[in-house]
């Protein structure tokens, strides 16, 4: 297989309106393969003008156009249409998003790729059960409460899983019966260009999905500020997530944020440590510590805690750093040179304020790493919560180990940071590990595990600054309740 022969030679084109158009200033960047930090494609840079090209088909097809009208049998049809060649496509997709995001290659077509299939089937099926309730009132009056589209929604998405969210959220957006206008992130755009192929090949009506590559600043603002967008919905950083809320004044409009995360990993002192290392190891160094939900602090029980970090560092250390596509690889790259920077300020930051470095927190002297974005497992231990890499969201494969005394020390040291997003408890005492879980400050909690088996069916919603909205299908729907009075000749008095 060579993974280069799925790349384009021409610029990736924007989706608009049911067709592949060059932008009118015909702008284009680079992408970049962050194993190597070279350029091996280039797509198109939407301006102001192409974002309201989208609006505009988006607004049609909603209101004017087939898909406001139909049925949820239909719509379920054609998601299932695109699962399909989805399906069929795997392999292209999991090569580009292994080329452009510097993920495991395997990972992506087993385990991601999978899911994305799996989204399209599962929100094909979620169409035609969206059901409302009724509530009792009295004798002579019906109270029924139904879900609604929003109508347009525009979906801004990370740079982490682009292929995987992408595909979770936009399914859910058109099984709940809306219109899309999608945002990737400019350093990971093109699994999300190529997926409009995939909705366009299964006839989808025209501005029901629209696919814009470019600038956040100018795509993401454009939406967050139109009238004719009904919600904006995006993945990503707390500060922007702030920014589209003060954006959004104008509008009123509905907005969904998933944002940052720093969340606590308890392990107790009654664990099989051999084991419970292996999942410590996990939580932080899947994609390289890039994901929301990874467990970046581990608060460890000092009865266990040297033989626990001993044990780590082992474990640590036997991690293999390279290219997604050798299968020898179990530690991938870092997304950017911009963004490995800033991992690599919180490691000196843990350094200069007093952190045990157990592990890592050197660069690798390889020369062919040394081209990439890798940054080596990095473990500190004794990191108090006034540190700034206890607080503050690495995102890298960066852990920050704490001790513990007592359970409800535990607690207070897991909900200590401004965030909300998820958490881990270890332990062999089932009663203490759900009274621990119930007590985390987060939207979800693993109990002797970690990482969600059930994204689909039982998405997480971010508390505190990680996050706003509700998760799954209904984030995308708008309630309405209606009192239908049944008494001939009824009065108001």
């Amino acid at each position: 297989m060579n993974p280069y022969s799925y790349v384009k030679n021409e610029p990736y084109k924007l989706y608009i309106n049911g067709e592949f158009i060059i932008p009118e200033k015909e702008e284009t960047f680079d992408v970049i393969n962050p194993v190597t930090n070279e350029p091996f494609a280039k797509t198109y840079k939407a301006g102001k003008g192409e974002v309201e090209m989208a609006v505009k088909a988006a607004r049609e097809a909603y209101d004017n156009g087939p898909w406001g009208k139909m049925s949820a049998k239909d719509r379920s049809k054609l998601l299932l249409k695109a699962g399909k060649i989805l399906e069929r496509r795997l392999e292209e997709f999991a090569c580009i998003e292994t080329l452009e995001c510097g993920k495991l290659f395997g990972s992506v077509m087993n385990y991601e790729g999978a899911m994305c299939v799996d989204a399209f089937e599962y929100f094909a099926g979620k169409t035609r059960c969206i059901e409302g309730k009724v509530v009792p009132i009295d004798h002579n009056t019906i109270n029924f409460v139904q879900w609604y589209p929003h109508g347009v929604v525009g979906e801004i998405l990370p740079w982490n899983g682009p292929f995987m969210m992408g595909c979770h959220k936009i399914c859910a957006i058109l099984a709940a019966g809306n219109t899309a206008i999608v945002k990737p992130s400019s350093w990971a755009s093109l699994s999300m260009l190529l997926l409009a192929e995939v909705f366009d090949e299964a006839g989808f009506p025209k501005g029901v999905v629209n696919v814009l590559s470019g600038s956040g600043a100018v795509i993401g603002n454009t939406l967050v500020e139109s009238p004719d967008v009904d919600m904006v919905a995006m993945t990503g950083g707390t500060d922007t997530g702030k920014s589209i809320i003060g954006s959004s004044k104008d509008t009123v409009k509905e907005i969904a944020l998933e944002l940052g995360g720093k969340s606590p990993n308890i392990v107790f002192g009654d664990v099989d440590v051999d084991d419970v290392v292996k999942w410590a190891r996990w939580a932080f160094t899947l994609n390289s510590g890039q994901v929301c939900v990874s467990g970046t602090r581990l608060i460890l029980h000092r009865s266990i805690y040297e033989e626990f970090l001993a044990k780590l560092k082992i474990e640590a250390e036997r991690m293999v750093p390279g290219d997604g596509f050798d299968p020898k690889t179990t530690l991938s790259t870092l997304i950017h040179k911009d963004h490995a920077s800033t991992v690599w300020d919180y490691i000196q930051k843990g350094k200069d304020e007093g952190a045990r470095l157990i592990c890592g927190g050197e660069p690798y002297e390889d020369e062919n790493l040394k081209k990439g974005n890798f940054v080596p497992v990095t473990v500190f231990a004794d990191v108090t919560t006034d540190m700034t890499i206890f607080q503050e969201e690495i995102f890298g494969p960066v852990l920050c180990v704490t001790p513990f005394d007592t359970e409800e020390e535990a607690i207070a040291i897991a909900n200590s940071t401004k965030y909300g997003l998820a958490g881990g408890v270890f332990t062999k005492d089932i009663k203490k590990g759900l009274r621990v879980a119930q007590a985390i400050d987060g939207g979800q909690i693993y109990v002797n595990s970690y990482f969600s088996k059930g994204m689909i069916e039982s998405p997480g919603t971010g508390w505190r600054e990680s996050g706003l909205g509700v998760a799954g299908i209904q984030k995308y729907m708008i309630s309405k309740t209606i009192f239908v009075d049944t008494e001939d000749g009824s009065v108001p008095y």
